[in-house]
């Protein structure tokens, strides 16, 4: 199952209302509030008394609650008691939520916080915070979902509700799951751990274990993902919490499926099943992950039978991930069933639906870049305002002052003059010493901010490669990988079509693509970069580009056997990337060495070509633009390079680096 779905079902539970337990009928609780409500009078009590049993009652009947929140509102605008509106309106605005009523609910959170501001309610303003938090993160917004959670964990703070302050958190650790920050997710899980054991939090605990099992899996990282299985499993079978128990059991058969042992993994997704608490949405999940697991052991009836089911629960809760993520297994059942006018829809389908989702992911990220952008320079400006009126009261006083001491000592002798002269000047010189200062502090600042703005453009750049490489080979190669299957079956359906020549040259161009298709994803993101290290990454590069026979690339290492950190890695083959190219486009080289030693800390590497050299001064700008690059992403690493080139002799880039463990 992808990990999106598995942090969709932990935030499900981590922002739980006032109850983690729902009720799958009517509760005596509500049973006893409705009692109480027969002989109340309409007074605020009577409101608060709707406000419990709405709450009470969204757990089992959204519907009916809901009309139990209309009839609270109304009596809170006669009675003219904000109080109880501002918390009806949450309650309304969670269930509708709930609903996957966006709109309404979006409204409804609105209207509450305006009222909570006003009233300056802070845990209220820490559980709105939390739901918009949520609003957004279902709706793929992940950005001001992580703002809203972080708001939310400040009120919290502020009033010590540490039980919401840490539901809260949980909802930001699972943000930072869903854009792939997992190293950062896995180090807050840590964290909130420790705490949770002081406090003997078994549920969230049981919640932080999800939250590491999903993040280990996002890295890959089976080994440390195995620590905790067992854990949760134990507090999964003893809680009485049917939600955490239900999926915990989907995160537990998920890693199962990861580890390609079906059976288990089948075994954990039926317990969830059972004891599931949310109509359609949750089930939805849940039978994909079914049908994946079936299809993975070619049981192909009861795959079709978990995937509709999928398919179908997905359309009633309006999810668009789980319809995204069941059409491509579906792809897959039609191609092994062959059927491949269907398998060819529901691939259509992924990949429509695919690329809607990265549309709107990519419109999300612009905006909130445009919003960030506004707001800086908003800041700026008030902080140029405030200057300049400091500077204008400074002068005012400094004139009024003048005046004053000029009309005083009118008569004064030349002696006193002679005096404030060489005080008005030593003032000068201060001011003058000030000034300095001041810009001296404006330059640090600018060049801050120029680094600043150097690490987030090539952290984008590299997300952005990652996220390209990734849809490069997932979606567009699975694509070709279907033509693919489609050509061959044609060809042994007809065998006549091998004699042709059309047919033929259509294949090969095919496989061509595909080929080229993984080509640019490799080059964009080696996966041997990240799995085996920079110095095996490099080795691969420098045997594809000699298996040409026009440049033969050589790497020599020495110290270093103990691998950089990941982000280090990265840069640093860009920038042997980087070099080599200039050189195959520019040098005319035929040989070429690239050498990594490291002592201690110091980290010292060298390219060296044989070809035609250039001049720093006369070099084209191509051969610049390619260079200032590589000045760009050592400086990133705060790195120093200098370039030795004579023509005809070659050319020797040499970069120093220091490595932070």
């Amino acid at each position: 199952m992808n990990l999106r779905l598995l942090y969709i079902i932990l935030l499900a539970c981590c922002c739980s209302r006032l109850s983690p337990l729902a009720a799958q009928t009517a509760s005596p609780v509500a049973d006893s509030l409705l009692r109480l409500m027969s002989t109340s009078r309409a007074d605020t009590h009577r409101a608060l008394l709707l406000l419990e049993l709405a709450n009470e009652v969204s757990y089992y009947d959204s519907k009916k609650a809901l009309t139990y929140v209309d009839e609270g509102l109304k009596l809170c605008n006669q009675l003219q008691y904000p109080n109880g509106t501002c918390r009806l309106l949450y309650i309304g605005g969670v269930i509708h939520l709930d609903l996957s009523d966006y709109e309404r609910s979006k409204q409804m959170l609105d209207s509450a916080e305006q009222i909570a501001t006003a009233l300056r309610q802070t845990d209220m303003l820490g559980k709105i915070n939390n739901g918009r938090g949520n609003w957004h993160f279902l709706q793929s917004d992940m950005y001001n979902a992580s703002y809203y959670y972080s708001r939310s964990v400040e009120n919290f703070q502020q009033i010590h509700d540490t039980a919401r302050e840490i539901r809260a958190y949980q909802n930001l650790i699972a943000t930072l799951g869903e854009i792939k920050n997992y190293d950062r997710a896995i180090a807050l899980s840590l964290e909130l751990l420790d705490k949770l054991i002081m406090l003997k939090d078994t549920m969230q605990i049981g919640y932080a274990y999800n939250h590491l099992i999903v993040n280990y899996l996002g890295n890959d990282n089976l080994t440390e993902a195995a620590k905790y299985v067992p854990l949760l499993d134990d507090i999964s079978s003893k809680t009485k919490d049917l939600g955490l128990a239900s999926d915990s059991y989907t995160v537990i058969g998920d890693y199962y499926l990861k580890k390609q042992q079906y059976d288990s993994a089948i075994s954990f997704f039926n317990k969830a099943m059972r004891i599931a608490l949310r109509e359609n949405f949750q089930p939805a999940i849940i039978n994909l992950s079914l049908g994946v697991a079936y299809l993975k052991k070619n049981n192909l009836n009861q795959a079709f039978q978990n995937l509709s089911e999928a398919l179908r629960l997905s359309r009633e809760s309006n999810s668009r991930d789980v319809y995204y993520r069941a059409c491509l297994p579906l792809s897959e059942y039609y191609s092994k069933t062959n059927d491949p006018a269907k398998a060819y829809f529901y691939l259509q389908e992924y990949t429509k639906l695919n690329d809607s989702i990265l549309v709107a992911e990519t419109r999300q990220y612009t905006s909130y870049l445009a919003a960030l952008n506004e707001t800086q320079k908003k800041e700026k400006a008030i902080a140029d305002l405030q200057l300049s009126n400091a500077a204008h009261e400074l002068t005012v006083a400094k004139r009024t002052r003048i005046i004053f001491i000029g009309g005083t000592l009118a008569l004064a002798s030349f002696v006193i003059i002679g005096l404030l002269y060489r005080n008005s000047l030593q003032r000068n010189i201060i001011a003058e010493k000030d000034r300095r200062m001041q810009a001296e502090q404006i330059r640090f600042l600018e060049q801050q901010q120029q680094v600043v703005s150097l690490q987030s453009m090539i952290n984008g750049q590299e997300t952005e490669r990652t996220r390209i490489a990734k849809d490069l080979h997932d979606g567009l190669g699975g694509l070709f990988s279907t033509v693919k299957m489609h050509f061959s079956t044609l060809q042994h359906q007809q065998p006549q079509l091998k004699a042709d020549a059309l047919f033929a040259r259509s294949y090969e161009m095919i496989n061509s693509a595909s080929e080229e298709v993984r080509r640019i994803a490799h080059n964009m993101m080696p996966e041997v970069l990240i799995k085996l290290g920079l110095i095996q990454a490099i080795q691969d590069l420098a045997g594809s580009i000699s298996a040409g026979k026009l440049l033969q690339v050589s790497v020599q290492a020495y110290g270093m056997d103990k691998r950089l950190n990941a982000s280090t890695e990265i840069m640093l083959f860009r920038i042997i990337q980087e070099l080599i190219n200039n050189i195959i486009k520019h040098a005319d080289a035929t040989e070429a060495i690239i050498q990594f030693n490291r002592e201690g800390n110091r980290l010292s590497v060298t390219v060296e070509d044989n070809g035609r050299g250039f001049s720093l001064q006369e070099g084209d700008d191509k051969t610049h633009a390619g260079l200032s690059s590589v000045q760009s992403r050592v400086n990133y690493l705060n790195g120093t390079m200098s370039i030795d080139s004579q023509r005809e002799v070659g050319t020797t880039v040499m970069m120093d680096f220091l490595i932070n463990e």
